[in-house]
């Protein structure tokens, strides 16, 4: 044990740039080989706006009656359209591409902010090259943080607002706290909820009994939440109008979305930061320190849990923005307990093992993924005009990934697939694996074509939550035709 803790050690102590690159390395992966997104919010209010690019325009990018800011797509939008410059036409790859550039984008955000914050609490090698690994392996943060979606594009620009807003709690220059202010206003802009979180510029000032930085963080803070008002002027007519109609959608149709208890977000953030195995016995003053230093951080993450309780629906993804700060959180104790790892041995091999699992699952198993193979499969095969489908299952795949869509989707029931040319090429049958048992009769003639899978979680979700999950189902594509 001894000699596997000097191991560790002298890893730790290698040149940081080797942990850069072997953080970029973990991120290229997912964003190579993981092509999913996770809601539905992020495909119908996110990506069939800006794909295909053929099709898309600043004006098209919201709907009149959309809580969304255009601002909010104008990233992916702009990725899109480049691509499309570029020669790229598949609406696919086009996606592909938007999450390969904000992909990368978000990585190199947050990699300065993290070197920024070893920097500002003087961290020696061993302690920043660990918050490096945090950065690569936390199972919250490759698959998460590099999806093209309103939290993920937010996350990294949060991060840094979070990191000047320490900075300035620590030291107290004027330049960090309105760097921090333009920070979160960049988050503001791109998820529109994590403005609250710049209270945190107007609370520490105050903490501080500095009043004239209040005056001028609160001046800043006021100019530029102008300044993002103006676009909505101009494309909806209206000066915020995205923003004043998503705080009354919330509140009038919030509840429509399911409600959740005013727990959900504490107990949420509880379980995925693992927060059982920090229950440890530290040295005297560790935790009251730690707390200290780190206030501002969780003064943004109170601010989150604060703002999203007052509203009745409650979803997981929205602290994809808070994964940063997570780490943040987490490192002083987990280095503390790995310091010691031979007394904590057991916590922390558990502790990184059902990271790991979750890091391996999270990664590399793409959610939607039979939406989107069935979708690209269709693309490359425009003879099948007419798609017969069982239980209104799918009840859709990713159409945005079709330049020229050529089929229709026929509502079926045994009968009526009885009486289908099945000779006839342009005919399918696409069904979930819940209805195959009771089609035999009918797919023993066909031929299997292609079968799109899902990953691992969302068969379990299925199992559990059959009635709400039935499009995360395995598809089977048959036709009459070799």
């Amino acid at each position: 044990m001894l000699k596997s803790m000097n191991a560790t050690d002298s890893i730790l102590k290698k040149p940081t740039k080797y942990f850069i690159i072997f953080a970029a390395i973990i991120y290229l992966t997912v964003i190579f080989f993981n092509d999913g997104f996770m809601a539905l919010d992020e495909y119908f209010v996110g990506i069939t706006r800006y794909i295909p690019a053929q099709n898309s325009s600043v004006h098209s990018l919201v709907n009149p009656d959309d809580v969304k800011s255009p601002l909010q797509i104008l990233p992916m939008h702009g990725v899109a359209q480049a691509a499309y410059a570029l020669g790229v036409t598949s609406p696919y790859w086009q996606y592909r591409s938007v999450i390969f550039v904000l992909g990368i984008l978000n990585f190199l955000v947050l990699l300065y902010a993290f070197l920024r914050l070893a920097e500002t609490l003087r961290f020696d090698i061993r302690r920043q090259n660990f918050l490096l690994l945090m950065f690569a392996l936390y199972f919250g943060a490759p698959f998460a943080l590099t999806r093209p979606m309103f939290e993920s594009i937010a996350a990294p620009w949060l991060a840094l607002a979070a990191v000047w807003a320490l900075r300035y709690d620590l030291n107290g220059r004027t330049k960090d706290l309105l760097w921090g202010v333009v920070f979160v206003s960049i988050a503001f802009v791109l998820r529109q909820q994590l403005g609250f979180c710049a209270l945190t510029f107007v609370i520490l000032p105050i903490l501080k009994k500095k009043y004239k930085q209040f005056l001028f963080a609160a001046a800043l803070g006021l100019g530029l939440l102008l300044i993002a008002g103006i676009p909505d002027y101009f494309l909806r007519g209206q000066f915020h109008y995205s923003l004043l109609n998503l705080t009354i959608y919330n509140y009038q149709h919030g509840a429509e979305y399911g409600q959740k208890p005013i727990t959900f977000y504490p107990i949420l953030i509880f379980i995925i930061c693992f927060t059982p195995f920090f229950f440890a016995r530290y040295p005297e003053g560790f935790v009251k320190k730690q707390f200290k230093t780190f206030r501002s951080i969780w003064l943004f993450v109170i601010l989150f849990i604060v703002l999203h309780s007052l509203f009745p629906q409650k979803w997981e993804r929205f602290v994809i923005s808070l994964v940063p700060l997570f780490i943040i959180m987490a490192l002083p104790f987990l280095f503390q307990l790995h310091e010691n790892f031979q007394k904590h041995r057991l916590r922390l091999i558990l502790l990184y093992a059902v990271n790991g699992f979750l890091f391996f699952i999270a990664s590399f198993f793409p959610p939607q993924k039979n939406l989107i193979e069935a979708s690209r499969f269709l693309d490359q095969n425009p003879q099948i005009k007419m798609v017969h489908r069982v239980n209104d299952t799918p009840g859709w795949i990713t159409e945005a990934f079709i330049l020229n869509k050529q089929f229709s989707f026929v509502e079926a029931t045994h009968e009526s697939l009885q009486t289908v040319n099945w000779r006839d090429c342009s005919q399918s049958l696409l069904i979930g694996a819940f209805d195959l048992p009771q089609f035999t009769d009918v797919t023993r003639n066909l031929n299997l074509k292609a079968e799109f899978n899902v990953n691992l979680i969302e068969q379990l979700a299925y199992k559990t939550n059959p009635k709400n999950n039935q499009r995360r189902v395995q598809l089977s594509l048959f036709t009459g035709c070799q």
